[in-house]
C-alpha cells in the first residue's frame, strides 16, 4: 500500500540519518512521528518509528540504572601479569604486599581476601600487574582447589 509521504516527512527524516548520537537520534525520530500522515499506508512505518524510540529510551535507561564497577575484573597492564594461586595462608597477600605498593588486608585466619587484590611489580625497569584471586572454599567433602 502507498504510504503517499509529504515533504515535510522527508525534511523531518533527514537529520534522523544524519545523527550521530541517541540524543539527537530521538529528537528526529520524535519530529518524524509528528510529521508522518496518520493512515493505514503509513501504519507500518509508525510502528517501526515508535520501536525505534522505545529501544532508544530503553538503551539510556539502561546506561543510567548501572551497577557500578565489576570488582572482579582486573583490567590487563604492564608487561605482563602473575596470579598468586594457593592455599588459604600461605602468604599470598603477605607477598603482595610486601613485593607492591598494594595495601592488602592481612589477617591469621583462613580466606581474608573476598574480592582480587592488584599490585604493580616494579622488576628492570618493566612492571608486571600480580594478582591475588578471591579465596576460594573448600568443597563439602573437604578437597580444595589444588588436591
Amino acid at each position: 500500500m502507498p504510504a503517499n509521504l509529504t515533504p515535510e516527512y522527508g525534511k523531518a527524516d533527514q537529520p534522523c540519518r544524519q545523527a550521530t548520537t541517541d540524543a539527537e537520534q530521538l529528537v528526529a525520530l520524535q519530529a518524524m512521528l509528528a510529521t508522518i500522515p496518520k493512515h493505514k499506508g503509513t501504519e507500518k512505518m509508525q510502528a517501526d518509528l515508535k520501536h525505534r524510540l522505545s529501544q532508544i529510551r530503553r538503551a539510556e535507561t539502561k546506561s543510567a540504572h548501572s551497577k557500578g564497577p565489576d570488582l572482579f575484573h582486573i583490567p590487563k597492564s604492564g608487561a605482563g601479569q602473575v596470579v598468586l594461586v594457593g592455599p588459604p595462608n600461605t602468604g599470598k597477600s603477605t607477598l603482595l604486599a610486601a613485593t607492591t605498593n598494594a595495601v592488602a588486608k592481612i589477617a591469621e585466619f583462613p580466606f581474608t581476601t573476598v574480592v582480587p587484590q592488584p599490585g604493580m611489580w616494579q622488576l628492570g625497569g618493566m612492571q608486571f600487574g600480580h594478582l591475588v584471586p578471591k579465596a576460594l572454599e573448600p568443597s563439602r567433602d573437604g578437597a580444595g582447589l589444588l588436591e
